[in-house]
Order: structure tokens, then sequence, then C-alpha cells
């Protein structure tokens, strides 16, 4: 017999079989228009490819040691490659080696905007050069765009000073504008265009290579660059060519879905069939209403009903009956779970739209962190709970769609999350062998899981064994005020699928763009502070047989953010038939059934093995689950 990932054992998925709605489902809430907060969620402000600069720099390529026997921590690892616009984010260029504007708006085209004359034997060891680039910043200006360039010399090797050269002035442009006044505009990257690692902190960079200045910021009268040849290889003259950089930028098409056509705030959401779940954090909802307060080993089948493994009669008591709906606490102090209502101004809040609260989650730094400190091997956790399916559906249902809107909190001090002295150099045991530098990043998110004690943890996720889908968070401390900082970088946390998966289904090797969700021009490839975002995730789950293999190559994984789709992945394996049994045992917990979707899982995690550093919080509200893709809400007065 086999399992499609269509058909679930006989159930039918048009059912409203255990649809779930938050207490209050009627509550209404302002019909007023929504703030600022929510205005912007259609706009590219808060997308990676609407940042001023195109670029993330970073002050040095190494963050040397402060403590004996530590390695240094390499800084050089956020800017662009051959490959990548953004290596940290995982935005691809389309054609790699970067892609360009020629001076006909001709995108790869042949005619570059400027070309620089060099010698075959320069006179001095250092050769610095002028050119005109005046239509090149013109356009720049008039167009609003970054002041990027590829610069190449496709006849003859050449290498020129980037900032950090000692003899060598770097790259820079000298603008009169029409107003008469003049400006010098600062390079603030030189980064050699070669896949691997960036390579943007190097004294002397090899050609080809990506240039980005300061932008103009009136109208260009002239503009000349200025430019230092470091190396020259070969016995030829040849000129270097300058090229308007053209990232890949527009984001996917706004994509609406069944909350689009209800009412405002998901007011009537749970009446849709294919609807499972809905949360609305409304003005006086209360904790108690989406939280259950004890916590629970969800690790152990003692607490499951035992007609999950047709190992007993249905015991209506227990999970998932228990509580359905809720929040099933796990391990997290419950004092870092609070509801606060739309009114609530701390910690940069804004209201999604009047009347509408938020699930608000903390992350405070652990007493006495410092360099040398020891924190032991489990990282810092802030939220670790479970929403249930209800029973027809846990352990069958192969496709589920979960979306949110998410507000990550300011610092309590903004200026920590960029600071490198508080990416503390810790040990993990009291022995004290090596340091660890902090660690700035972890697991984030709402996501669907079929967790057991013998699958689902890191590297043993997969197959017969059981499976979790985590998302992935970092944040960059180069402190140089680029497009990386701010924020986080999210993405699927794909390393959990490692050796119980099949050798071409082994996830930890993916590339960038395979796990994080700047792939499609970029768009949420960053989540800045202070705003919200509307994600939703699709996870659709391989089909799965009983003869071998057990699986067939065809589930996948897609990301929205805003309703545009940011992330998508096909072609992928997550479980396998037969299960695992190694009997029952009422402290641990088995797969059970088809290995289906059997809760939605907040983990919110730092680590890694080092503690967090810096007080975070974050918001959650929107929340809902179900079949078929929901899309953002619609707001009052759309």
């Amino acid at each position: 017999m086999s399992w499609n990932r269509r058909e679930v054992l006989g159930v039918p998925l048009s059912l409203g079989v255990g649809r779930i709605a938050a207490a209050n489902p009627g509550a209404q809430v302002g019909a007023g228009p929504g703030t600022s907060a929510s205005a912007a969620l259609g706009s590219l402000a808060g997308a990676r490819s609407g940042q001023r600069y195109l670029f993330q720099s970073v002050r040095r390529s190494h963050e040397p040691s402060r403590l004996p026997g530590g390695d240094d921590l390499l800084m050089d690892r956020f800017g662009p490659n051959a490959d990548y616009v953004d290596f940290f984010c995982g935005w691809p260029w389309d054609r790699p080696g970067g892609d360009w504007l020629d001076a006909k708006s001709v995108r790869h085209g042949p005619r570059p905007w400027f070309s620089v004359p060099t010698p075959a034997r320069p006179a001095a060891p250092v050769d610095t050069h002028m050119v005109d680039v005046s239509g090149a910043l013109r356009w720049v200006q008039q167009q609003a765009r970054w002041c990027a360039v590829l610069l190449r010399s496709p006849q003859a090797f050449r290498k020129i000073a980037g900032l950090r050269h000692p003899q060598g002035a770097s790259p820079s442009i000298r603008v009169r504008y029409e107003d008469g006044s003049d400006a010098r505009l600062a390079c603030r990257l030189v980064a050699e265009a070669r896949s691997g690692q960036p390579a943007t902190a190097l004294a002397s960079v090899a050609l080809p290579a990506f240039l980005e200045f300061e932008r103009p910021d009136r109208p260009v009268k002239e503009a000349t660059l200025w430019l230092s040849i470091t190396e020259h290889g070969g016995d030829r003259a040849t000129p270097l060519e300058g090229f308007l950089l053209d990232p890949p930028s527009a984001p996917s098409p706004l994509q609406q879905g069944v909350a689009a056509s209800g009412a405002p705030l998901d007011a009537d959401l749970i009446r849709n069939p294919s609807v499972i779940g809905v949360h609305r954090y409304v003005d006086g909802s209360r904790l108690e209403d989406f939280l259950l307060p004890e916590r629970v080993n969800t690790l152990a089948e003692r607490e499951f009903d035992p007609a999950l493994w047709n190992a007993g009669p249905s015991d209506p008591g227990k999970l998932p009956h228990r509580g359905l709906g809720r929040w099933v606490n796990i391990n997290t102090d419950p004092a870092q779970w609070s509801m606060v209502g739309s009114n609530y101004r701390a910690e940069g809040f804004e209201p999604l739209a009047a009347g509408v609260g938020a699930m608000r989650f903390t992350m405070p730094v652990p007493p006495g962190l410092q360099d040398g400190a020891v924190v032991g091997y489990g990282g810092t956790g802030a939220a670790n709970a479970a929403i249930f399916l209800p029973e027809p559906l846990f352990g069958r249902l192969d496709r589920i769609f979960v979306r949110y809107y998410l507000r990550l909190a300011e610092p309590l001090s903004h200026a920590a999350s960029a600071d490198v002295r508080r990416r503390y150099q810790v040990y993990n045991g009291p022995e004290r062998r090596l340091p660890q530098w902090t660690d700035r990043g972890g697991k984030f998110g709402i996501t669907p899981e079929h967790t057991t004690s013998y699958g689902g943890v890191s590297g043993s996720s997969g197959m017969g064994f059981g499976w979790q889908m985590r998302l992935a968070w970092e944040e960059c401390d180069a402190a140089t005020a680029g497009p990386d900082e701010g924020g986080w970088r999210p993405g699927f946390h794909l390393y959990d699928f490692l050796e119980r998966q099949p050798p071409a289904h082994r996830y930890a090797s993916s590339e960038r763009h395979q796990m994080y969700w700047g792939q499609r021009s970029g768009w949420g490839g960053m989540l800045y502070l202070n705003r919200w975002y509307c994600i939703e995730t699709e996870l659709h789950l391989n089909t799965v047989h009983s003869q071998a293999p057990g699986y067939k190559a065809d589930g996948s994984l897609r990301a929205w953010v805003n309703g545009r789709l940011a992330f998508e992945r096909t072609g992928m394996v997550f479980r396998a038939l037969p299960l695992h049994d190694p009997g029952r045992d009422p402290a641990r917990i088995r797969p059970c059934r088809e290995l289906g979707v059997r809760a939605l899982w907040m983990n919110w995690f730092h680590g890694g093995k080092t503690a967090n550093s810096v007080d975070r919080t974050m918001f959650v509200t929107g929340l809902a689950w179900g079949r078929d893709y929901l899309g953002p809400m619609r707001l009052p007065g759309t």
C-alpha cells in the first residue's frame, strides 16, 4: 500500500474537523486604518533590496581573539562574491560574476560606461589613474540607483588598491554638482568577484571586482573616478572597463490568499473550511486563552492518546485533545511569555492595526555573561511550545501553511547588537579548554514538526524516525551601517537533516540560496527591527510508500514575506516508511501514522552552544494555519 501526499487515510481534507478558534472569535477591533507599521507591509522599505547600499562592508577581515588560545573571528563573510550579491542572505546574481547594465542600458551589454587605459609597464609601483564617469553618475542620481560598479580588465591581469592598501589611495569619485558645490564620494567596498568566501577586506584586489561608492545626493555636473593600480600582469597595455551593477531586485508578485476574501483582521477566517486554527490577539485577550500554563513533556508517550499508536482505547484527557488549539509549554519559563495590547509602547512596539495586540517573547542575557564565562552547551531558550493538530489530522496531514506577523524589537541597548565586544568569548565547560565566540544567531519561528525521541533533533531528522522544520536566524555585527545590519537573516534550518537521510538529501551541505530567504531577488533576505512582517511558510511532505526505498522525492518548502514568494525548494525528502518502532516506552515517544504533521512548533533559541549576549524581544500576532495558502490578512480600510 502507498500513501500519496494528497490522501490522508480517508479523512477528507475539506472537512472542518478540529478547526480551532481563539477565545472570543467574533471579537471586533477598531475599524480605522492601520498604523504606519502595517501600511509599510507591501513596500520595499523593509526589504533587503530597498536599502540605501547594495553591499555589506566590514571594518576588518578578522576580529582578534581576546583570550589565550582562541581563534580569530572571521568578519569578512557578509559581502558579495561571484555567485551572490549578498553571500550572507543568499541573494544570487542572475549571471555568475555579477549582473550589469552597459552604457546603452542593455543588461549584460558590451559597452562600458567608462574605460581606463593602463600601460604595460608603469613608471611607479603604484600607478594612479583618473577617468571621467560623469555619465554614469548622472544616471545613478537620476534613477536613484546604487552607486555600484563592476570593474574588469578583460585583456590582462590587474590589481587595484582596496580600502586598506599601505601606499595606494583607495578608489574615490570627485563630484561637482550643478549647484557649484563639490564632494568626494568615498568608496565603501572593493571586493573580488570570485567564488567562495567574500573577499572585501584585502589591501590589493584582483580584477574583476565590485566597487560601491556613496551615492550622489543632487544633480551631477561632472564626476571623476580616481583609482590606483598596484599590480600589472603581462606585457601589454589594456583598458579597464566599468559597468553599473544591476542585480536582480524585482520582487515576486503579491499573492493574496484565503484571508483576503474574509473580514478584516481574520475575524471570520476560522469559518473557511481549509483553515485549521486561528489565534487573534485582540485587545482584551488573556494569555491563558492561548497558552497552557503548566509544562508538559511532549517527548513522553504517556502524555498522548494511546489510540494514536493503536496501543489502547482513546483517552480524550490527553494530548492532542487536551488544550486543543492552545500552546503547550514544553520547557521554557512562562515569565518569558506575555500578552500586550495595542496601547503597549515599550521596546519600539507599534500595533499592527488599531485594537490588535501581540504575544511578547523575551530573551534576556544570562547573569554574569562576559569574556571568559562558562556557559555550558545549551544555548539560551526563550520559547519552546507546540500547538497540536486535532486527532484526525495528527501524523496524517501532509501539507500545511503557517502564517503569522513578526516584529523584532529593538534591543534594550541597540548599540549592543552591533558591538563586537558583546560577542563574548566564552567556555562551554569548566575545564576552559578553548574559548568559543558567542553566536549571533539561532532558531526562531512557528513551523510544523513530527518530533520523536528517535528523530527530530539536530542531526537526526528524517526518514522513518521523525522530523522537525525550524527557521534559522543570524545577525550581522559588522558595524559599518550596511544593509545586513539592524535585523536578522532568516532561512530554513536544514542542518537538522543529516546522516539518516539518503545521501542526495542531506541538506546541511546545501548552497546558501537553498536555505536562506534572499533567494529571489533579495526579497525577504533580511528582517529589520521595529517593522511588522507577514511570514508564511508551506511544508509539503514527500510521498511515502511501503515498498523500498519507502519515499518519493517530491516534497517542497516555500516561504512568503509580506505576501510575496521569497523562497522555494522542490524535490525534497523529509520522511519515509516503514516507521522506526523500538516498542513502547512511556517516557519516550515514537513516530506514528504516516509521519505527517503532528503540531506547530514555536522555537525561539539562541545558539549553537553559547549564551545570548543581548537582551532581545520578539512580538507575534495574526497566527493562522491551514491546508491552503492564507496570505496577508485584510487590514481595516482595505
